[in-house]
């Protein structure tokens, strides 16, 4: 009876929470942990079509940030760094250029996030 239960509340919620929304979460979750670090291109590659001052997801070899933008300001709301990796330095936010650090032995890489004029986090990535 408990399983059954417990069935009929998630239901509920998922159908509270709305089919669509559950997809898009599942999407963006999935698109933030695909794929092969190692292989990564020296910019950072966005999350697909986020709204303006919504959360995204700028991957680069050093790591992943969630960054977003209110009033021509960025910061990051998390940092991910990748394989091997540690947040070396990470500014705090908000500002005009959000920069943070991530270094392993023998590599960092550094990255400026701005806001683009429709309030799109962009990154620009220095390998060192």
């Amino acid at each position: 009876m408990f399983a059954i239960g417990a069935w009929t509340m998630c239901t509920a919620a998922l159908s509270a929470f709305g089919i669509g929304k559950v997809d898009a979460v599942r999407s963006a979750l999935l698109a933030a942990t695909d794929g092969d670090r190692s292989a990564a291109a020296p910019t950072a590659s966005p999350s697909p079509s986020p709204s303006p001052g919504s959360a995204r997801v700028l991957r680069t070899p050093g790591g992943d940030i969630v960054a977003r933008c209110d009033a021509g300001m960025a910061w990051a709301d998390y940092l991910r760094p990748a394989l091997d990796f540690h947040v070396e330095d990470a500014q705090p936010g908000p500002a005009v250029e959000y920069r943070v650090t991530f270094k392993t032995d023998g590599r960092e890489v550094r990255v400026v996030v701005r806001c683009d004029p429709s309030l799109t986090p962009t990154a620009d990535v220095t390998l060192g």
